[in-house]
């Protein structure tokens, strides 16, 4: 009976893990619900450029290899930024890190972790310079414009509609507000404009998280962010605290 159990044990670790002729990739990413990475090898690891779907901050993916050499395997994120590591058939990689860090992203399993590719992207928002056009987010040729990113899920994002709504109030005539969510729920119903007052303002979500093509167009890394536009579409202020980086400026536009 012992030896039945032993041999019970040992077949349900096996089922668990990887197979020999399989390269298990699996991660979890604080501030990072739900988004999709691309996965490639460049030395033949994987035949097409796949996407991992992450879910509830999680992902699981396994790939049928030969042999038994490492490959190379390279994962895209959000941002641009990617990792690269090596994993040899049978490895059962272990990703652990937090999206507004992901240089300081922990792998275990794998053979060796490659340098950090340093090719980036450069930010498309820089205050003195114009908002990179987009067809979701138009300058008012008659108004400034306050743009706000934030999500339910981050700790803090929520004074962001506080702050639109007050900076609306003060300035009536010459403001428009733009809020875009980062939330990942569908079942918390798609995000409307406030309806337990008379302001209104835009607001949109797609329910991607990181993985919208707004945020990667913009180069987002953090939220929330406030963007204040000028008419012409120049940014003059950009910041997470309104306080501190957006009200100086605010203070100079008319009532």
């Amino acid at each position: 009976m012992r030896n039945l159990c032993i041999f019970l044990s040992l077949l349900w670790l096996t089922a668990c893990g990887p197979k020999r002729n399989e390269v298990r990739i699996r991660g979890q990413f604080e501030n990072l619900p739900q988004a999709d990475l691309l996965l490639y090898s460049p030395d033949g690891g994987l035949n097409t450029i796949d996407t991992l779907h992450i879910i509830k901050g999680k992902f699981d993916y396994s790939i049928h290899v030969e042999g038994t050499d490492p490959y190379t395997y390279t994962i895209v994120y959000p941002n641009f930024m990617t990792l690269s590591f090596l994993a040899r058939p049978g490895s059962d990689v272990r990703i652990k890190g937090d999206a507004q860090s992901l240089s300081q992203v922990k792998v275990e399993g794998v053979d060796s972790v490659l340098p950090a590719e340093r090719k980036q992207k450069k930010n498309p928002l820089v205050v003195g310079k114009q908002l990179p056009k987009s067809k979701l987010i138009k300058p008012d040729p008659k108004n400034y414009l306050l743009i706000s990113f934030w999500a339910e899920w981050k700790h803090g994002s929520s004074t962001v509609n506080y702050y639109t709504r007050r900076a609306l109030e003060e300035h009536t005539d010459s403001l428009k507000a733009f809020t875009y969510s980062l939330d990942v729920d569908p079942k918390m119903g798609r995000v409307t404009e406030p309806r337990t007052d008379t302001l209104r303002w835009k607001t949109y979500c797609d329910y991607t998280g990181w993985g919208g093509t707004l945020v990667a167009q913009y180069g987002l890394r953090n939220i929330p962010l406030m963007i204040l536009v000028s008419p012409k579409g120049k940014i003059l202020a950009m910041g997470n605290d309104y306080i501190r980086d957006i009200k100086p400026e605010m203070e100079k536009i008319g009532d």
